[in-house]
């Protein structure tokens, strides 16, 4: 009767939702990537980054429109001015404040102002393409990390199986060596087999579960959660010409967007250098109110001075000689505009090499699919063949334990065949510069 009722509360607990806790989730690779674009800190600071370029292109804006100031000043005087009296009527101590309201506009700045706006317009296009960047470098690592997990899985379930093919021969061996049909060494030599396989699977479950733990890294989810994922690698053939996606990653890829945006802001800059080769005009106007309190009432400092007067001008100035300063920054600015030149072949080099290596061992992968697929088919028939060969004394102990190391072997590299075709796929959309590697232009 007890056992009866037990039972029906772990039916009802595991009929529940929330209370069958050993249940464990199952993502798909769209849904881990959508967790890591918009929880994954990378994308999270570029989109701030980018925030700050709008509103520091915004900031520079500001600077071609006319500014309004706001001023106060107050003068205490303590003397005799008994000898101006004739002129002035200073002979008592007087206090003198002052307010003032003026509005500034530049109206030629060498093109400084204008450079600057430009500057951070790149600065702004720069910040997006470093926000493509983080969502390209982010879909690339959780495509990597979503199938080294389950690779890792498949290895596994390989070393697992290979301790369940051992302990099963190890007992054949046990009886053959009971009924004195095999020495003591070949049962040795069976236990040493197993304990090595278990050695090797409880290594294939560590990895398991660091894999696992880099992949909720990425999609932020917590370390030590249970999940799995859908089994689901890319076994298309890989149809796109090498050089015609070496073209498209010339034309799409961020890093190389960011180089010619630098040499970009870098002309700027000899701009701004140069600006000081001309002087600076400016429109100012303002009024002045006085007095002889704080309120800016009573009489000041002077009687002869009016308590109010509005002032408008164009004031310039011009730095005629400073050492040759304004030349050693537009020397630098043009070394830097070189260095950016330089730095932008680099980036393109570097684009096609990796474009290259991708392309080439995405189809080495692809191509060793199908030689591990028929190898595994045929080292599982040399295990099952030695296998019962040996079960009749015609094969020897040695023959069986080799024939399982061989399809062990030949299992891990299928898995690694498979697994690694889809994360050189996603590295070569990487290289490119697109989000999947269906999106590569195909000749």
């Amino acid at each position: 009767m007890y056992k009866k009722f037990i039972f029906f509360l772990l039916l009802i607990a595991t009929s529940l939702p929330g209370l069958a806790s050993a249940e464990e989730k199952t993502y798909t690779r769209e849904q881990c990537l959508e967790m890591a674009l918009t929880r994954n800190p990378l994308v999270l600071t570029s989109i701030e980054k980018r925030t700050q370029a709008e509103w520091g292109k915004k900031s520079a804006f500001d600077d071609f429109l006319p500014k309004l100031n706001v001023g106060a000043s107050g003068i205490y005087t303590d003397g005799d001015y008994d000898a101006y009296s004739d002129f002035f009527d200073f002979n008592e101590n007087r206090n003198n404040y002052e307010a003032r309201l003026s509005i500034d506009q530049p109206l030629f700045t060498g093109f400084r102002l204008t450079e600057t706006y430009n500057l951070a317009d790149i600065g702004l296009k720069v910040a997006v393409s470093d926000e493509q960047l983080a969502n390209l470098e982010i879909t690339f690592q959780t495509v990597r990390a979503y199938y080294n997990f389950l690779m890792d899985q498949k290895l596994q379930r390989v070393a697992n199986s290979a301790v369940t093919m051992l302990v099963s021969h190890l007992n054949d061996a046990e009886q053959f060596f009971k009924n004195e049909i095999i020495p003591l060494n070949e049962l040795l030599e069976s236990k040493v087999h197993l304990a090595n396989a278990r050695q090797d699977a409880r290594i294939a479950a560590s990895r398991t579960r660091t894999s696992r733990m880099a992949l909720a890294n990425i999609i932020k989810e917590p370390l030590m959660s249970r999940f799995d994922v859908e089994d689901t690698p890319d076994m298309d053939v890989l149809t796109s010409d090498v050089e015609t996606i070496t073209l498209q990653a010339l034309e799409t890829r961020p890093e190389l967007q960011q180089a010619n945006y630098n040499l970009e802001a870098s002309k700027k800059h000899i701009t701004i250098a140069k600006s000081a080769y001309y002087p600076t005009v400016s429109l100012n106007a303002a009024h002045h109110s006085f007095g002889g309190d704080s309120l800016i009432t009573g009489p000041n400092f002077s009687d002869t001075q009016d308590s109010s007067e509005n002032r408008i001008g164009v004031y310039a100035s011009w730095d005629i000689f400073a050492w040759g300063q304004t030349k050693h920054e537009v020397s630098r600015a043009a070394a830097a505009s070189r260095e950016a030149d330089h730095a932008l072949t680099g980036v393109m080099d570097e684009v096609k090499l990796e474009v290259q290596d991708n392309f080439i061992y995405a189809l080495t992968a692809y191509e060793n699919i199908a030689t591990a697929k028929t190898a595994v088919e045929q080292a599982r028939e040399n295990l099952r063949m030695n296998e019962l060969r040996y079960k009749n004394q015609l094969a020897t102990n040695t023959n069986v334990l080799d024939a399982r190391t061989l399809l062990t072997d030949t299992e891990t590299k299928y898995y690694q065949a498979v697994y690694d075709y889809t994360i050189r796929l996603a590295g070569l959309a990487r290289a490119v510069g697109v989000g999947s590697w269906k999106d590569l232009i195909v000749k």
